[in-house]
């Protein structure tokens, strides 16, 4: 009777150990499920990267070009400024010798105006 006792409890046994395989063996295929499902969503987070990553340089370029365009209208910004400039100073210039010229022509009608006053009261009255 014992070894009917012992045949009867490895049998136990292995029905168990069978159980507990088939448990593992579908654990094992949910954890495989769920790992092709894993690298199927970093595939996609991996595209997506890829796909920001090309807008980054897209947006790098663009950047960069509008720099490039902002650094030309800086530099002729600069000669702009540098031309109004010198047409202010050349403007000045021609002020002051305008200015110069009315001073001059202004003392000259003084200076007549005066010759014609000191020449009007030197003359003798008639």
């Amino acid at each position: 009777m014992t070894d009917n006792v012992d045949v009867r409890f490895l049998g136990e046994q292995m029905r168990q150990m069978q159980s507990d395989l088939r448990q593992v063996r579908s654990d094992q295929l949910r954890l495989e499920s769920e790992q092709v499902q894993m690298q199927d969503r970093l595939a996609r987070v991996d595209t997506k990267i890829d796909l920001l990553a090309a807008k980054a340089d897209s947006l790098d370029a663009k950047v960069d070009y509008h720099d490039l365009r902002l650094d030309r209208l800086e530099g002729k910004m600069d000669r702009l400024e540098e031309r109004v400039e010198r047409l202010e100073t050349k403007m000045d210039n021609g002020f002051r010798a305008i200015d110069a010229r009315f001073d001059q022509v202004f003392q000259t009608i003084a200076t007549n105006t005066q010759i014609l006053l000191d020449a009007i009261k030197s003359r003798p009255s008639a």
